[in-house]
């Protein structure tokens, strides 16, 4: 009994035993053959990544006219599948101007993706991209070139017969020009803001492209796949009136009726750049290299009590006050004021006295007066403010002050029931004034003008050259 036991054992534990080496082979099996065949789409995968890569420089060579037609290897595509799409994908290059667009360029890239297991690798736009797990990238650069103010933007598109072609070789020709494909712009451009918009399933690829390597405020639309990129034009404004404002219905005043503005006297609708870039510049100009150690009254808080300070650069890392009145003497030279925060006057008199040297200020906050202040100066265009945020924000009350200047605040809505008097002339983005208020030009201004660079994009252009150049794909059968 006993030996009949004894055996039925063995032979269970041979069972055991050949079950469990069945399954971890069967595992290791399963295992492995994953593995490689994620290891094999990944190799054939970068191996297309190649030859789209020299695919692109091909292109790139024919749409651009340096040869008629080039072959191409996209190297072993049996792992997937070769499409391509005349229609996929799009650029719109567009000028915006206040209220108005001027079209320059609206057109198809085309798109020739190689679709693997886990990855799709893409020539769209001159450049290549790759989609993997919902996400784009770039894997090198498209036809977009911005240097030095200069935007150069040969689109390349792609079309051909095929669209599910069964080989990876074949020769890309050069087709002939559309002459009204672009409505190509007068340079130098004279004023408004470079809009490229690209609409594609890489969106992220060319986000990642303009935000890093071309430029530009950059922004990116998920629910339509669409990425954005804006170049402003430098602007060179006149201040030939008292009062402009970039917005239709920007003036009103319901005060003292005689102080109301006479219709010559402002402006409405206007465009401006904002004075971000170039107030930034400053800033940062102004942080490297500065005179704050020359002036004893001069603290990390701003003018503390200074009575009178000389020419130079003053900087201010973050919100700056003036305590106790200010006296500018400019007789060796020009004075700068730098403020990366809010500048506020307070109740105090600030002077520009002695020589004809201005004090000009950059401020990347508000600019802000109480009580009732004298900011003067012999001559309006010597005392100059550039303002990226409010203006007047602290005088809503009774106060009255006096400012004699230039004052660029494109992006300030400025809402007073005080008695203000505004003298010189004022760039807001509207003005709403009560009381008292008065606003009225200098006319010794006369053809004052300054250029103002940056803006929603922080970055300027003053050419653009727009071109389309579309090859065809002819695929070997």
């Amino acid at each position: 009994m006993e030996c009949s036991e004894r055996g039925q054992s063995e032979v269970i534990g041979v069972v055991l035993l050949l079950g469990i080496t069945i399954a971890a082979v069967t595992v290791t099996v399963a295992t492995g053959s994953a593995a490689l065949g994620l290891v094999t789409d990944e190799a054939r995968s970068a191996s297309v990544e190649n030859g789209m890569s020299q695919l692109s420089s091909q292109s790139s060579l024919v749409a651009l006219g340096e040869t008629d037609a080039r072959r191409f290897d996209l190297g072993s595509v049996d792992g997937g599948q070769l499409r391509l799409d005349k229609e996929a994908g799009r650029v719109e290059v567009r000028i915006e101007q206040g209220d108005s667009d001027t079209p320059i360029y609206n057109g198809s890239l085309g798109t020739l993706e190689y679709v693997g297991e886990d990855r799709t690798v893409a020539l769209q736009g001159g450049g290549v991209w790759a989609s993997q797990n919902g996400h784009g990238r770039m894997i090198s650069p498209p036809e977009y070139h911005y240097r030095k103010s200069t935007l150069t933007f040969p689109v390349v598109g792609l079309t051909g017969n095929e669209s599910t072609p069964s080989s990876g070789t074949g020769v890309v020709r050069q087709t002939p020009d559309d002459p009204d494909a672009v409505d190509a712009p007068e340079n130098p451009l004279q004023n408004g803001t470079v809009v490229v918009e690209v609409q594609s399933e890489y969106y992220e690829g060319w986000y990642d492209f303009f935000s890093q390597r071309s430029d530009g405020d950059v922004t990116k639309d998920d629910a339509n796949r669409t990425t954005t990129a804006r170049l402003v034009v430098p602007d060179e404004v006149s201040f030939d009136k008292a009062l402009a404002v970039s917005d239709p219905d920007g003036y009103s005043h319901s005060g003292k009726p005689d102080n109301e503005l006479n219709e010559g006297d402002y402006v409405e609708g206007m465009s401006f750049p904002s004075p971000r870039s170039l107030i930034a510049n400053q800033i940062a100009a102004a942080a490297a290299d500065n005179d704050n150690t020359t002036e004893s009254c001069v603290t990390a808080s701003g003018f503390d009590g200074c009575g009178t300070v000389e020419s130079g650069v003053y900087y201010f890392g973050g919100d700056a006050e003036v305590t106790g009145d200010l006296r500018f003497d400019t007789s060796d030279g020009d004075i700068v004021v730098a403020v990366d925060g809010d500048f506020d006057i307070g109740d105090n008199d600030v002077t520009v006295e002695d020589g004809t040297n201005n004090v000009t200020y950059y401020v990347n906050g508000s600019l802000d007066l109480q009580g009732s202040p004298t900011v003067s100066v012999d001559n309006t265009s010597r005392n100059q403010f550039y303002v990226n945020e409010g203006f007047l924000d602290g005088s809503a009350g009774d106060g009255g002050p006096t400012i004699e200047a230039i004052v660029y605040a494109p992006n300030a809505d400025v809402v007073t029931k005080g008695n203000p008097t505004l003298r010189g002339a004022f760039v807001m983005k509207s003005l709403s004034t009560g009381g008292n208020a008065k606003v009225e030009y200098d006319d010794s201004l006369g053809e004052q003008k300054i250029r103002v660079t940056g803006g929603a994009g922080e970055n300027p252009i003053t050419y653009l050259h727009v071109s389309e150049n579309e090859v065809e794909i002819e695929f070997d059968r």
